[in-house]
């Protein structure tokens, strides 16, 4: 596992003091987090402590100089994504539960048991590590997810629901995501009788759905060279008109589940509410979630409102970046528990530790967290910690612009 620093104390002074003596864990407001804690690492974040000012991420730092403002915590399911992340079989050691086996194909009924598969592992080890929600939500085929997060599908239906859910034939459609909001991108479908919005992500990313050559004609009126477009690698023809055939097949399978009642509310992507308690109403709304757009966006407002503040992303997609873009400048917290690029496990740690960085109290434990340092402290002379810290400020902003550009396009 990679090494995460953990350090807190009453105010800037002493966290800086703390770094420096390569003191680790400690109480008080004011914490910092560093991923992989070589002595350049350090540097970086002693320079965001001098700046004072809450750091949540970039270049593997996060510092909060006070807790966060209270609120609700939901967990977020990703549905299938562009990028997939390593198997979270890692994840699955630590729980003391078998590895699965590889995914065979890339194809729909594959990605998509292994994005039901990898939400699920997930969620049971944010529990383990003591992060619990006060409600859930999903993107796409991360609704269902939810569903049998909190207990409203009854947990063992969900290998014959995984196995089964992705392998009812879907039409030859394709998805295009596009930078721009809901509004814009539905009038690049205007006089395309097959192509419609299926999704609304965020301010700045929203998804077209429809046949190849209609959906190209739509991108090539897009006139900025600036605004990212995207062919997505899978077909489905989920959230469209265009699946309204098809739905029989997946209507089987949502009627084999049984149904509880969930342990905590589940938001719907397609009424921007919680799932009915009537079972025939609840029904109905598993179909209509198929062939109605995903109003992803709604949802995180509507969860604002409410009082949601800090989104767990339990899964491996954009959901986090959707929920910044759509609350940019009002005060939330996102973390993700999964990763496309590291461990998954490493990934859990990590947004554990975000977590307790800001007052959050995760069971740092039972991850592996807070052990004595094991890297030498920077140098101490002022000059030279000047110098470095000047340098890491400036290296921690230029890496969240690309890693927020990479993102977007």
């Amino acid at each position: 596992m990679t090494d995460i620093l953990l350090a807190a104390a009453a105010g800037p002074g002493a966290l800086r003091a703390a770094l420096r003596s390569g003191r680790r864990g400690g109480t008080g407001p004011c914490r910092v987090a560093v991923y992989d804690p070589m002595p350049e690492r350090i540097e970086q974040a002693l320079a965001l402590i001098d700046r004072g000012e809450p750091w949540h991420g970039g270049n593997d730092l996060w510092f909060a100089p006070r807790p966060a403002p209270p609120g609700g915590t939901v967990f977020l399911f990703p549905g299938l994504d562009a990028r997939t992340g390593p198997p979270p079989d890692d994840v699955l050691r630590w729980l003391g539960r078998p590895a699965g086996p590889a995914p065979r194909s890339t194809g729909l009924a594959d990605r998509t048991r292994a994005t039901l598969h990898l939400n699920r592992v997930l969620h049971t080890a944010l529990l383990r590590a003591g992060i619990v929600p006060d409600a859930m939500a999903g993107h796409s085929a991360g609704e269902w997810s939810a569903l049998f997060a909190a207990g409203l599908f009854a947990e063992p239906a969900f290998d014959d629901f995984a196995r089964t859910m992705g392998a009812a034939p879907v039409p030859d459609v394709v998805f295009a995501a596009v930078g721009l909001p809901a509004e814009a991108a539905a009038r690049l479908a205007e006089g395309e009788p097959r192509v419609v919005l299926s999704h609304d992500n965020a301010p700045d990313q929203s998804v077209l759905c429809g046949d190849e050559d209609a959906v190209a004609r739509c991108l090539a009126r897009i006139a900025d060279p600036e605004v990212p477009r995207r062919v997505l690698p899978f077909r489905s023809g989920f959230h469209s008109p265009m699946l309204a055939p098809y739905l029989p097949g997946f209507s089987a399978v949502f009627d084999r589940v049984p149904l509880n009642r969930p342990a905590v509310p589940v938001w719907s992507a397609t009424t921007v509410a919680p799932y009915p308690d009537d079972e025939t109403e609840l029904r109905a709304l598993l179909n209509r979630h198929l062939v109605e757009p995903v109003r992803f966006r709604a949802v995180v407002e509507r969860l604002y409102r409410d009082g949601a503040r800090v989104f767990v992303q339990a899964g491996c997609g954009s959901l986090t970046r959707f929920v910044a873009a759509t609350l940019a400048g009002r005060p939330h917290l996102t973390v993700s528990a999964g990763s496309a690029t590291r461990p998954q496990l490493d990934q859990l740690r990590w947004a554990a530790a975000a977590l307790w960085a800001e007052g959050h109290a995760p069971d740092l434990a039972a991850l592996g967290l807070g052990r004595p340092a094991v890297h030498p402290a920077p140098s101490a002379h002022p000059v030279a910690g000047a110098y470095e810290a000047a340098v890491a400020a400036v290296s921690a902003s230029v890496e969240t612009v690309y890693r927020t550009w990479r993102e977007r396009t």
